[in-house]
């Protein structure tokens, strides 16, 4: 009796477990379903949109063309008009075009030939020629009942010079022809206007059936002959798990049990709605749940059977054991590997830094060095000449290189210890003086004319004065360099004022940059390796320096040379 008590016990909690089983899945795949359905009706809705998109432009082409114009004006004849858009529909793939009056009375058509020809007819009172004709783009749907087609209509008033329009172009797309261009699809679809009527749809049984059992509008009726209408099938709706379900009858179009979703469209100014079978989700519920059963049964056997196994899987856990401690090892003898590539890959990494910290330093001790130079050079012929007051103003230039340097070896321990340089107001025509001094030797032997008059006035950027006069010395120094092989050699400084900022213009007549894009690149040169103030820093140093100042450093092609713009903000 005990075994009998538990057997049954284990059997009804297994039924339980099973049923819990079957509805979490079940309500889990109807949501699933959901979500797909939701993107099923976005897609729909994409692709009728995507179709109606020419039509609802073409009146807005059409009436601007001179065809169109003419006709409203009496300038083109009525046959010329209905040749003209014979032609356009036919190129374009829409059912009918129409030319009406400012009246709304038809005088030019594409179907002028056919029986059903609208020709003369006032179509005034429809509703998307009223909207035309308030200024907007008419839109409307209909049932026709020459052709017993569904059509959708577009219209756009052709204005002159001034309202109310001198006529309107009206667009008739038929609908089978966009349903005809859908790929076949299990899933019903539908799309029904205002009054439940559907007016879309993947099935052609569904067509023009109203879901409502209200009586239909004036406006409706109008739209749709109430023979033409029939009632939707007969459902009853429910709800499971929240979801709504309708019930169909056997051997409807629509599935017996149908998951259906309604999105509203407002540029169709339709309602879309799915129908989704849930056979495959029951289907799919009930899998799981006898799953779920075999899972128990199995549990109850391997719970039999464990006693009997407990020896086997008590040697299985020590082999896993020793293949753990193995592994373990290995990952060890790994870490420790990870651990001295990644010490060689910092050790490298400090080379690298290490040597572009002295190409970086090299180049900037090298301005204030070739200044002391030619100060040191013109001293010695100073002396030779007797002129000891100017010797005396070479020797206190080349104490001011002297600073100079110590300021840069200030600045780059100061960039190696992280600490933040100051920006202050300087005076701008002091920096530039100072530049100019520093590049006049050069500019004398190179034998290049210097275009630059001073300012009297102070001009005052944030900036600071040792760094901004490097950047000046070095985009004038690679001007000096551009001009080597050049016929007419003119270096000019210029500055240009506005309210906010201040702009130093260093402009050469030497070749031009190669690519201008890339001359702040850290190493990027034109020079010839190992030459002199050759190795691709000194413009990449001066874009940081401008930058830390708060201003931009930009460069740029001449029809003579290549331009340096330096903009730094005033400072009043």
């Amino acid at each position: 009796m005990r075994r009998i008590f538990l057997f049954m016990g284990f059997l009804l909690i297994s039924s339980a477990i099973a049923l819990g089983v079957y509805s979490f899945a079940f309500r889990a795949n109807l949501g699933q379903l959901q979500r797909k359905g939701h993107l099923q009706l976005d897609q729909a809705a994409d692709r009728l949109l995507g179709q109606l998109a020419s039509f609802k432009q073409l009146p807005n082409l059409l009436m601007r063309h001179p065809v169109v114009v003419g006709v409203l004006s009496g300038e083109v004849s009525q046959y010329e008009a209905n040749d003209f858009l014979v032609n356009t529909a036919l190129t374009v793939g829409v059912e009918e075009i129409l030319i009406l009056d400012g009246k709304g009375v038809v005088i030019a058509e594409s179907n002028f030939e056919e029986p059903f020809s609208s020709l003369g007819q006032n179509l005034s009172n429809e509703n998307y020629v009223q909207r035309a004709i308030n200024g907007g783009l008419g839109y409307d749907h209909s049932f026709s009942l020459h052709d017993r087609g569904r059509d959708f209509y577009f219209a756009r008033g052709v204005i002159d010079e001034q309202a109310p329009p001198i006529g309107i172009v009206v667009v008739r797309a038929d609908v089978a022809q966009l349903e005809f261009e859908w790929e076949v699809d299990e899933t019903v679809l539908v799309f029904e206007d205002e009054f439940d009527v559907v007016f879309v749809t993947n099935r052609v049984e569904l067509v023009l059936t109203r879901d409502s059992e209200e009586r239909m509008p004036v406006r409706a009726s109008q739209l749709f002959p109430l023979e033409e209408v029939r009632p939707f099938f007969t459902y009853v709706r429910s709800e499971l798990f929240g979801f709504p379900i309708f019930n169909f009858r056997p051997g409807s179009v629509v599935p017996e049990r149908a998951l259906v979703l309604s999105e509203y469209i407002p540029r169709l100014e339709l309602t879309a709605r799915l129908f989704l079978d849930t056979k495959a989700a029951a289907h799919n519920a009930r899998v799981l749940a006898f799953l779920a059963l075999a899972l128990l049964a199995l549990i109850g056997a391997v719970l039999v059977a464990l006693g009997q196994r407990r020896r086997r899987l008590t040697d299985r856990l020590q082999v896993e054991a020793k293949a753990n401690s193995l592994l373990e090892a290995r990952v060890e003898e790994r870490t420790l590997q990870l651990q001295t590539a990644q010490d060689q890959l910092v050790q490298a990494g400090k080379l690298t830094a290490l040597g572009q910290m002295s190409a970086g330093i090299s180049h900037e001790v090298n301005q204030p060095l070739a200044a002391i130079r030619n100060f040191a050079a013109n001293g010695v012929k100073l002396i030779e000449r007797d002129r000891l007051p100017e010797v005396s103003e070479n020797l206190n230039l080349i104490k001011q290189q002297v600073d100079r340097i110590n300021r840069i070896i200030k600045n780059l321990r100061s960039f190696a210890r992280n600490e933040v340089e100051v920006t202050e107001r300087v005076d701008l025509n002091v920096v530039l003086a100072d530049a100019v001094r520093l590049v006049k030797q050069r500019l004398q032997d190179e034998a290049i004319v210097l275009e630059y008059l001073p300012r009297t006035l102070p001009i005052f950027v944030m900036g600071g004065h040792v760094r901004l006069q490097q950047v000046i010395v070095n985009l004038m120094g690679n001007g000096i360099d551009a001009m080597t092989n050049a016929n007419a050699r003119v270096l000019s400084l210029s500055v240009e004022e506005d309210v906010d900022a201040v702009r130093i213009l260093v402009v050469d007549t030497g070749t031009g940059l190669t690519d201008p894009d890339r001359v702040f690149e850290p190493f990027y040169t034109t020079k010839d390796v190992g030459a002199s103030k050759g190795l691709g820093l000194g413009l990449s140093i001066s874009y940081g320096i401008i930058g830390s100042f708060g201003g931009q450093l930009s460069c740029r092609n001449l029809d003579y040379g290549a331009e340096f713009c330096v903009a730094l903000r005033r400072v009043p």
